[in-house]
C-alpha cells in the first residue's frame, strides 16, 4: 500500500508549502497563450515543444485567470502534481486524472474504500476464472495485461480486443485467441459489477462506463496531452462545465507511447472533438543550437532560445564509446538489446551504469520462466523457435514482429559467456534498474528516457529509423532533444 499511495497520492498529504511566483522575460508565445488563457474564447491546444517551458508556462498562465473561474489542472501523474502544487497560486485545484476519477467513484459509491493497490480485486477475477495453479501464472499474467489495456481502450468487444492483443504483444499461452477474449470480456464484466472496490484502471474506467458525475471546472487544463489514453481523454474532457474551456497542453512530435496504451493521435482527436484553436510553444530552453538543428530535421518548427550556447553534435564510431562515456551521460537506443551489451562492456570497464526498465527486465524474466528450460543451450533452442512461431503470427496479421525481436535479441546477449540459466537470471536483475543517478552511465531506450536531460548523449544512431512512420520519427526527436549541450551519433553495431 505505501508504493502505491507514494507513487499515485493516495496518502494524505502534508500541507503544501506554497513557492513564490517566478517573473521572468516571456516570449511572445508565451505572452499570446496568457493572453488567450486570460481573455480568448472557446478551447485551445497549446503546442508545447521539447524544453519550450510547458510547466513553467502553464504555472504562470494560472495568475492570468479571468475573475470568478474555476480552474482544474490535470497532472500527468502524482510527481508532477507534487510540483504543479507547490507553484500554483491558491485557488487552482490540482489533481491527477486517477484522482478525478476517484473522487466520482468514492461520490457514486459511499462505501468504497481505498484503492486496490496489489490488483487483488483484478487477480481474483482472473484466478477465479483460470484456477491459481502455478502452471496457470503466465495466463494470469497476460490477462491481467490484457484487461488493463481493455479498459483503457474502452473496449468491450471482440472486434475490439482482437487488434488490443497485437499491438501490445500478448501471448494467449496456448488458449485459443477467441477463448483468451471471451475469458477477458467475462473478467471486464465482474470487474464492473463490483462496484464496492476500484484498482488503479477503474478509477479511469469507472466513470467511462458507470457513466458517474464528475465534479465541474470552469477551466481544464490537461497536461502531458498526447500520452492519455481514450479512457483518460473521455474523463478529462468531461470535467468542464458547460459553455467552459479546455486547455490542453502537449507535443504531438513526443507521443511514442501508443505501445502501452496511449492514443497515438491524442491531441488531434481532442482539437477535433473540441474544436481546438492551436497555439506555439516553441522556443526551447534545454537544447543548444546545434542540437536544435538537429532537431528541425523532424520537426521545423523548434526554436533555439536568443542566448543558447552553440553546443556540439558530432558523429562517431562504435570504437569510441567505452573511452568517451562516462558517469552522468545518457547512452540512447531505440531497442533495448544493444544497451546490454555495452552496459556489460562499461561495468567490466568498471564504469558505473545501468540500464532503465525494470519492467523489461520482468518482461525477460518472464520468457525464461516460460521455457522451462534446464540449461543455457536447451533455453537457446526454445528461443528460437519461439522467435520464429511469434513473428510469422504477427506478420499474418500485419503487426510490427520488432518486439519481439527486441526481446529475444536481448535474451541471446544475456546468455553469452553464461554457464547456466541462474546466471542469465542473475544478468537480468543486475542490469535493469530505475533511477536517475548522475553518478552512472545510464543507458536507456528512448521510452524510459522522456522526461530526462543530460548535458551529454549519446543515441545509438543505427537503431533509429524516423523514415518509417510517424511514431518512429517521434522517437529519433525524444532522443535528439534529451541533450542539453552535446549528442553524439554513434554508428556501428
Amino acid at each position: 500500500m505505501a508504493y502505491y499511495q507514494q507513487k499515485r497520492g493516495y496518502k494524505p498529504n502534508a500541507p503544501v508549502v506554497k513557492q513564490p511566483r517566478v517573473i521572468r522575460s516571456w516570449s511572445s508565445y508565451q505572452q499570446d497563450i496568457f493572453a488567450d488563457i486570460n481573455h480568448g474564447q472557446g478551447n485551445t491546444q497549446v503546442d508545447a515543444l521539447a524544453g519550450t517551458g510547458k510547466t513553467s508556462t502553464i504555472v504562470e498562465g494560472f495568475y492570468h485567470l479571468p475573475k470568478g473561474v474555476k480552474p482544474l489542472m490535470c497532472a500527468f501523474n502524482s510527481s508532477i502534481k507534487k510540483e504543479l502544487d507547490t507553484r500554483a497560486p491558491e485557488g487552482v485545484e490540482v489533481r491527477t486524472l486517477h484522482s478525478v476519477g476517484y473522487q466520482a467513484c468514492r461520490k457514486a459509491f459511499p462505501r468504497l474504500g481505498k484503492p486496490d493497490d496489489k490488483g487483488e480485486k483484478l487477480g481474483g477475477f482472473i484466478k477465479a476464472e483460470v484456477g491459481e495453479e502455478p502452471e496457470t501464472y503466465d495466463l494470469r499474467d497476460n490477462l491481467f495485461k490484457a484487461v488493463s489495456l481493455c479498459k483503457g481502450y474502452l473496449a468491450h468487444t471482440p472486434t475490439e480486443i482482437e487488434p488490443i492483443l497485437d499491438r501490445h504483444d500478448i501471448d494467449t499461452c496456448g488458449e485459443s485467441r477467441e477463448g483468451f477474449i471471451t475469458k477477458v470480456i467475462k473478467v471486464m464484466n465482474g470487474c464492473k459489477k463490483d462496484t464496492s472496490r476500484v484498482d488503479f484502471d477503474d478509477m479511469i474506467w469507472f466513470p467511462n462506463v458507470l457513466g458517474l458525475k464528475l465534479d465541474q471546472f470552469g477551466m481544464v487544463f490537461i497536461d502531458e496531452a498526447q500520452d492519455l489514453n481514450l479512457a483518460q481523454i473521455n474523463l478529462a474532457l468531461s470535467s468542464v462545465l458547460p459553455g467552459g474551456r479546455i486547455i490542453s497542453v502537449g507535443d504531438e512530435h513526443q507521443a511514442i507511447y501508443g505501445f502501452r496504451g496511449a492514443d497515438s493521435n491524442a491531441i488531434q482527436n481532442i482539437v477535433d472533438r473540441m474544436g481546438s484553436k492551436r497555439m506555439p510553444l516553441s522556443v526551447t530552453y534545454r537544447c543548444a543550437k546545434s542540437i536544435v538543428a538537429m532537431a528541425q530535421t523532424l520537426v521545423p518548427q523548434i526554436e533555439a532560445a536568443p542566448n543558447a550556447e552553440e553546443g556540439l553534435v558530432e558523429d562517431m564510431s562504435i570504437n569510441q564509446l567505452e573511452t568517451k562515456v562516462r558517469p552522468g551521460d545518457f547512452i540512447l537506443s531505440r531497442v533495448n538489446a544493444p544497451l546490454i551489451k555495452w552496459c556489460l562492456a562499461l561495468l567490466k570497464a568498471r564504469i558505473p551504469a545501468n540500464i532503465q526498465g525494470r519492467d523489461m527486465g520482468k518482461s525477460l524474466f518472464a520468457l525464461v520462466k516460460k521455457s522451462k528450460a534446464n540449461d543455457v543451450d536447451a533455453f537457446l533452442s526454445w528461443l528460437a523457435d519461439y522467435e520464429a512461431m511469434e513473428v510469422e503470427r504477427l506478420v499474418k496479421v500485419k503487426r510490427d514482429p520488432s518486439v519481439v525481436n527486441d526481446k529475444v535479441d536481448c535474451l541471446r546477449v544475456l546468455c553469452e559467456g553464461t554457464r547456466s540459466l541462474a546466471d542469465v537470471k542473475d544478468n537480468i536483475d543486475k542490469l535493469f534498474k530505475d533511477g536517475d543517478d548522475k553518478d552512472r552511465v545510464i543507458l536507456s531506450s528512448t521510452h524510459k528516457a522522456k522526461g530526462l536531460e543530460r548535458d551529454r548523449v549519446f543515441m545509438l544512431k543505427d537503431t533509429y529509423r524516423p523514415s518509417k512512420g510517424t511514431e518512429e520519427a517521434n522517437l529519433t526527436y525524444v532522443a535528439y532533444t534529451r541533450a542539453k549541450r552535446e549528442l553524439y551519433l554513434v554508428a556501428g553495431k
